[in-house]
């Protein structure tokens, strides 16, 4: 939780000065901090699900890692695949999910602010996170906002998973092939396409029960339909609807965590002849939430603060987002190849409130203004535009490439509003502060990679991508907390992204890999603050790109042929110049800390012992530190960065059998999760908490009919307390940490229909 941009005579999120003016700019200093806080190797088989390919051994999953529709073991990098049909088998609804399926890769939801998240891998993260580090597409649409002034560090995508082909989770740098934000990783939503000459139809319900909680219910619908001979539409629709499970004591002790989610995709195909085709898609969700799922808990002792499953708020902290994509994609092939051309618009917003009483009531007292409570109302908008051109070469055994180019135009807009409240939560004078910043950021880039083949069993890939971005930041501030106007600033910068990889088949389905990789997230515009006596800037008027470097090596293979096969991974990340909230000659914003460094292994092993059983495994190790002393994170070189667990693994196992001659499964997930920590020793404005090690499991049974199917799921079975991620920022004023949890023990049924 940190500030897009503030400005104050204290550092960040500390106790002011008793001077007037020192108190009230760092009272907006906690404002802004206060709407960040309400701001390939395959993986493991899921139940039911079948080989991409049909009769292919076992692991055999296709992926587009590299802009190409090949099998996962011939990729030179991690990537994880989940199939589409197993997710909505096992009844898994949402990005915390997926992420909880995937060992090292982690969700964290904002404790005070409902609804928003951020998604992170291979421990690179700061806790606090400026812009993403994670880029999230749908198909091949980059969606979300690449600047730190739009909510992109604290939006992920949380997409509804239904109709989906796959989800595509790529680890480790993915800046040559996708540009800016994806310096970490990459998840990309693969949804159906529509299919020519096919009428299908489905129609799935589900309910739900959770310990402690209210019932959920998900309905959902999809029809696909020829218009002619070469030409066809597929429509999705789906409503979910969940009542929680965490109980607010300062709102009669009611549910306060409740979500209502509906959404739709309608897809057009044109397809004339074999060689190219053109399709349009839209899409839509609108998500509205009471609250967000976290409960107060004691920091020191990590108990709940009065009883489990509970907070206590002063005024209801509601939350909607609504995300809308329209796309269009030409497909094109030659004897030479195939060409693409991507055009995506999307809109977002997101707005909600947050109740900051207990901060802002210490906060407020030396100004003598006093009130039952407090609300910040924020908001984030971003409108964006995207295109992308491709040529791809056709596969070879000599030289393989890629080229295109890219460009994205998007305009954002953060708010906030600040109000005392009376005993009836009405909002009364004087409004504290009222403040906007409406940004732009455009961006150009040209990449290639190219693909050199020795011979049969050795490869080498080099890619590089070259782009330029350009940003302007406006600010205004109304309210009594109010700053002097300041002048809108501007920045631009060229990043240069390398890709290499080298790879050796030494026996048919078995490689060994080596990779190397850069990543970046884009710089920014700083207000410059002058010195009125002097004259000159107290500070600069930017903030610098970070950058990475990945180093892989790793091993696909058959340990017994069409039975057993594994994936090994090892890496290490060199991160420099990494964006951070900073303090500095009393102006708070973005600034760049030090070097931190991430290394790590991961595995995964996937067995077919019988043709009715399918065994998987994952394993992930990550140790992720700092290199360098930073007083604005409150971190000492060696320390652990936040948010990041060094052991996490998962098991998954499913039985396909006959249950009166019908075809049925049983299956079964553990996960376990180890300890985290939430922020550095002394972070600025936070208070470290410690999140303790976690283990869930997760049962499934179904049975199928001539058109009908019935399955039945279990979550959490044992009822594990799972602490996600938390939120100190107001255990400074003496309030409990705000401590996100996973559902407890839920029981769910879903009856499909199809034709």
């Amino acid at each position: 939780m940190r500030p897009v941009m503030t400005f104050g005579c204290a550092a960040l999120n500390v106790v002011p000065s008793p001077h007037p003016i020192c108190l009230r700019l760092a009272v907006l200093a906690a404002l802004t901090a206060m709407t960040q806080a309400a701001s390939a190797q395959s993986a493991p088989t899921f139940p039911g699900s079948k080989t991409a390919e049909g009769n292919e051994p076992v692991g055999t999953v296709i992926v587009t890692a590299q802009r190409r529709r090949e099998p996962a073991r011939e990729v030179p990098l991690t990537a994880d695949v989940v199939r589409g049909d197993a997710l909505e088998r096992a009844g898994y609804q949402s990005l915390g999910d997926l992420s909880a399926l995937l060992p090292g890769l982690n969700y964290n939801q904002a404790g005070s602010g409902s609804g928003q998240s951020q998604i992170t891998m291979r421990g690179i993260t700061t806790g606090a996170q400026v812009g993403a580090t994670v880029s999230m597409y749908i198909d091949d649409v980059p969606f979300g906002s690449s600047s730190a002034y739009a909510g992109g560090g604290s939006n992920a995508l949380d997409l509804g998973l239904f109709d989906l082909r796959a989800v595509e989770v790529l680890r480790g740098p993915q800046g040559t092939l996708y540009g800016a934000g994806a310096m970490g990783g990459l998840i990309k939503y693969a949804a159906i396409e529509p299919e020519l000459g096919t009428v299908t139809g489905q129609v799935t319900s589900e309910l739900s029960s959770v310990k402690g909680g209210g019932l959920g219910h998900v309905v959902r619908g999809v029809v696909n339909a020829p218009l002619g001979e070469h030409a066809a539409l597929r429509a999705t629709a789906y409503h979910r609807s969940n009542r929680g499970f965490i109980r607010d004591l300062g709102q009669s002790n009611r549910l306060a965590d409740g979500s209502d989610i509906n959404g739709g995709r309608v897809a057009f195909l044109f397809a004339p002849s074999p060689n190219w085709s053109l399709r349009l898609t839209a899409f839509s969700q609108h998500q509205q939430r009471d609250g967000s799922s976290t409960e107060d808990v004691d920091v020191a002792t990590g108990q709940p603060a009065v009883r489990g499953q509970t907070k206590r708020t002063f005024v209801e902290e509601p939350n909607k987002a609504r995300n809308e994509l329209v796309s269009l994609s030409l497909n094109a092939k030659f004897d030479w190849g195939t060409f693409d051309a991507i055009t995506g618009w999307q809109r977002s917003r997101h707005e909600g409130q947050v109740d900051p009483s207990a901060l802002y009531s210490a906060y407020l007292a030396p100004l003598g203004i006093t009130a039952p409570g407090f609300a910040l109302d924020y908001s984030f908008y971003n409108r964006k535009l995207t295109q992308e051109f491709r040529f791809t070469s056709s596969r070879s055994r000599v030289f393989e490439w890629l080229a295109g180019a890219f460009l994205t135009d998007e305009a954002g807009n953060k708010s906030q509003v600040l109000n005392p409240l009376n005993a009836e939560r009405q909002p009364i004078a004087p409004l504290l502060a009222n403040a906007t910043f409406p940004s732009t950021f455009r961006e150009t880039a040209l990449f290639a990679t190219g693909t050199y083949f020795l011979n049969e069993q050795t490869d080498a890939t080099l890619g590089v991508r070259r782009g330029h971005n350009s940003q302007r930041l406006n600010q205004t501030f109304t309210g009594l907390f109010a700053p002097p106007p300041l002048p809108a600033a501007n920045s631009s910068e060229d990043v240069t992204t390398w890709l290499l990889t080298g790879r050796w088949r030494p026996a048919a389905r078995q490689a060994l890999y080596v990779r190397a990789a850069s990543g970046y997230r884009p710089g920014g515009p700083l207000p410059v603050i002058v010195n009125p006596i002097t004259g000159l800037p107290l500070n600069k008027p930017f903030f610098r790109s970070d950058s990475l470097w990945s180093y892989e090596l790793g091993w696909k293979g058959d340990l017994v042929p069409g039975q057993v096969t594994s994936e090994l991974a090892l890496f290490r990340i060199d991160w420099k110049d990494m964006q951070v909230f900073t303090s500095n000659a009393g102006f708070s914003g973005i600034g760049n800390a030090g070097r931190a460094r991430s290394r790590g292994l991961e595995w995964t092993l996937r067995a077919q012992p019988a043709a009715a059983w399918r065994l998987a495994g994952a394993l992930s190790v990550i140790n992720s530190t700092l290199q360098d002393d930073s007083a604005d994170l409150g971190g000492k070189a060696g320390d652990r960065l936040p948010d990041t667990a060094k052991l996490s693994a998962a098991l998954q196992a499913d039985h396909d059998m006959l249950l009166d001659d019908r075809p049925a499964y049983i299956g079964l997930t553990l996960r376990h999760t180890g300890d985290r920590v939430n922020a550095f020793a002394a972070q600025p404005g936070m208070l470290q908490y410690r999140m303790p090690s976690y283990t869930t499991l997760d049962l499934r049974a179904g049975i199928e009919f001539a058109h009908a199917s019935l399955g039945l799921f279990v979550r959490n079975l044992g009822n594990a307390r799972a602490q996600t991620s938390a939120d100190t920022a107001f255990s400074l004023a003496g309030a409990p940490a705000r401590v996100n949890l996973s559902a407890p023990r839920t029981i769910g049924i879903q009856l499909s229909a199809s034709y």
